[in-house]
């Protein structure tokens, strides 16, 4: 190939930093608000998922599942999303 495109443009490693290593990012992860759900066959089958107990974001976004239970599936919440340490 020639012309303009041949040869790409390099990239600064301060421009990616906005994106890298983003304190924002990691307390966005830090802070979701996960709770546990109960998606019935009915409706496992509309989804194409497996039924059973799944922890979902506010937006319902799927995060880990199907659990066997709603105690499993608040175990793997507090996994995943541990509650902050108290400060002194």
């Amino acid at each position: 190939m020639t012309g303009a495109n041949s040869h790409p443009l390099p990239v600064k490693p301060n421009s990616l930093r906005s994106t890298q290593g983003s304190d924002v990012q990691t307390e966005s992860i830090q802070m979701q608000n996960l709770s546990p759900r109960h998606v019935k066959t009915e409706e496992s089958l509309r989804l194409g998922v497996v039924s059973g107990w799944y922890s979902t974001k506010v937006s319902g976004t799927f995060v880990s599942g199907p659990h066997d239970s709603e105690a499993d599936c608040l175990r793997k919440i507090a996994e995943i999303n541990p509650p902050a340490a108290k400060k002194r």
